[in-house]
């Protein structure tokens, strides 16, 4: 079996005040993720003694060699101690011979000139740096470097390339995430720019691969039961937040049997509709959906667009509540980092869009919001899931991973994976763990049902001659389960609503009517995600049906705005175009009116992302 050996070494003249944590992180994520397809060797104090003993022990079955600490133009620095690096290399020779050695990976200061004998010798691809570098960064760049490589099972470049990005984000220094990779002996002069990074390799295909072994899967795996764990845990979030539905048919478990298709019922009748269809499919592999069943490809793709989906539902409610700061006067400018992510945001193409890491935009948006002091969330719960909380750690590594698995599964006909990001042999291992790693990220998201997802399609004011209060006769559709709803209810509100969009409610109104399935009360909190959520048939002369869609693009060229139907994101087929400059004809002066709200809407929310940038006067 292949081992990994994973070195450290202080130099006691300049110590790197992150080696231990990079030592802790590295192990970590390694036993974490071992399926008995390789074994770790760890040396926290690294001498010449034990490490010669290391290389003895493992002959030639090191796939990974990684080395943490300081070192020198020729030489490793083993507890102060100076190890010959071509001496190094010697001893990885075997495993070089043998085929085993995928990756060495020589994280120090100034190693570069060691990458010769390396690739000399035949060593595949080589990580190495050429002079010093910042200790926090060089920590980090480990770290992440083994999170894609054993938790996302990056290939070796895209691993390099978004742990290089990583350890960006810690120093102003420029690290060179965006210069080209290092092909064949291109190493750095003798008087390179300081720091450098690189990773050096021979051909293309000793980086376009996960250096790891594959995971065996056992065959009790194969036959796994699609599903159970994350309706499992979703239905089990559901009960710990106290949903009334979860919680009686939780109780009613205790007493009879109840279908799996029970369970996942209760779920997709409580979350927003984007997120409980994109459910139903994954759902789906209980009714005889074949390609669904397996842990294959079809299925890692729809893991990953539940992810996507979900995270793109809470990043528009985030978007929503920074324009409603505008709007409400409560903000007067942004500064430049939020314009940015505003701006960045709107200009998406429906492919990058499709991919985009929503993570960070909560995490960019929340931090401003948190500076301003005395702002409430809409939704409070997603002040709770920070990266900095230890309870969350397995949330934020869900996300992390999930959005490895929509980026490597993402395709569309015009623009296809090319290459695979995630090879087939990989994939039975990988949609296990994918939906492991569901059930962590639903595990925190339980408060969905407090929310309430709604259409508005018309408002008619009720103020007779006899009435001393006007009524406002909010006519809806509720979202909230994994079919477009086609009920209309009607709110009796003393304070209207926004109108032609869709928005999001979180107190409950008191039946007043059941046969007219009218609720009434003073007044609903809401947030309206208009814009960027539409239900298109509310201006299309269709008020009593919904058809929802989230924003895809605006396409400058003809002025017109492209959205993606909930239900089908990445179908090129189901999209809907909304063209500013439309024309009307006389018999659709109705129709005319809501279409004309809609974009109004489109047109401030340009605005408010592009004029952000543009220079206050």
């Amino acid at each position: 079996m292949k081992t990994i050996i994973i070195s450290f070494a202080n130099s006691t003249d300049k110590p790197l005040k992150s080696i231990t944590a990079e030592d802790e992180g590295i192990h970590g994520i390694l036993i974490a993720n071992r399926r008995g397809n390789f074994n770790v060797h760890r040396e926290s104090y690294a001498t010449i003694a034990n490490m010669n003993n290391a290389f003895g022990a493992y002959g030639n079955e090191i796939g990974i060699f990684h080395y943490g600490g300081h070192a020198g133009q020729v030489s490793l620095l083993f507890n102060d101690q100076e190890a010959n690096g071509v001496g190094i290399a010697y001893q990885l020779k075997p495993s070089i011979d043998s085929g085993n050695l995928k990756l060495v990976i020589l994280n120090g200061c100034s190693t570069a000139k060691q990458v010769d004998k390396l690739l000399a010798l035949g060593a595949p691809a080589v990580i190495a740096t050429n002079c010093p570098i910042e200790d926090s960064s060089a920590g980090i760049f480990g770290v992440e470097l083994f999170k894609n490589l054993v938790q996302k099972r990056m290939s070796i470049r895209s691993a390099f390339t978004a742990a290089l990005a990583a350890a960006q984000v810690a120093t102003a220094a420029a690290l060179g995430a965006d210069e080209a990779l290092h092909r064949d002996l291109h190493i750095p002069g003798d008087v390179p720019r300081e720091p450098f990074w690189g990773l050096f390799y021979k051909t293309a295909d000793a980086v376009d691969n996960n250096p790891l072994p594959p995971v065996t899967i056992e065959p009790a795996a194969v036959n796994y039961e699609p599903n159970l764990q994350l309706t499992q845990s979703i239905f089990n979030a559901l009960v710990a937040d106290k949903n009334l539905p979860a919680e009686q048919l939780n109780a009613r478990k205790q007493q009879e049997i109840i279908e799996d298709n029970v369970f996942q019922k209760t779920i997709m009748d409580v979350f927003p509709h984007p997120i409980a269809i994109q459910l139903k499919t994954l759902f789906a592999a209980e009714y005889g959906s074949e390609a669904l069943k397996q842990p294959g490809r079809r299925r890692l793709e729809q893991i990953g667009r539940v992810f996507h989906i979900t995270a793109e539902f809470m990043g528009i409610i985030m978007i929503s509540q920074l324009w409603e700061l505008k709007v409400t006067g409560r903000v007067n400018v942004f500064p430049e980092p939020i314009a940015q992510v505003l701006e960045n945001f709107f200009s998406l193409s429906i492919d990058e869009r499709s991919v985009y890491n929503y993570s960070n935009l909560i995490r960019d948006i929340r931090k401003y919001i948190d500076s301003l002091g005395d702002v409430n969330y809409f939704v409070s719960e997603l002040d709770t899931l920070r990266e900095e909380d230890p309870a969350n750690l397995p949330f934020k590594e869900a996300c992390e991973f999930l959005t490895y698995i929509r980026n490597g599964t993402y395709f569309t006909v015009a623009n296809p994976n090319k290459p695979a990001i995630i090879k087939e042999e990989e994939v039975p291992e990988l949609c296990l763990r994918a939906e492991s790693m569901l059930s962590a990220f639903f595990e925190k998201l339980g408060f969905l049902h407090r929310y309430t997802l709604t259409s508005i399609q018309n408002i008619r004011i009720n103020k007779y001659r006899h009435d001393t209060l006007t009524v406002f006769d909010h006519q809806v559709v509720k979202l909230m389960n994994s079919n477009a709803s086609h009920e209309v209810n009607y709110y009796l509100l003393a304070k209207h609503l926004d109108n032609s969009g869709v928005v999001l409610t979180k107190q409950n109104l008191t039946v007043y009517n059941v046969e007219r399935r009218q609720w009434k009360g003073d007044a609903l909190e809401f947030l309206n995600l208009s814009p960027l959520v539409l239900d298109i048939n509310s201006f299309e002369s269709k008020a009593d049906r919904s058809n929802l869609v989230f924003f895809g693009q605006y396409r400058s060229t003809d002025d017109v705005y492209v959205f993606r139907n909930v239900s089908k994101p990445d179908d090129e087929m189901n999209r809907e175009e909304i063209n500013i400059n439309r024309k009307f004809g006389r018999t659709e002066q109705q129709e005319q009116g809501r279409y004309e709200a809609v974009c109004s809407q489109l047109t401030a929310f340009k605005n408010l992302a592009l004029q952000a940038l543009a220079p206050q006067t």
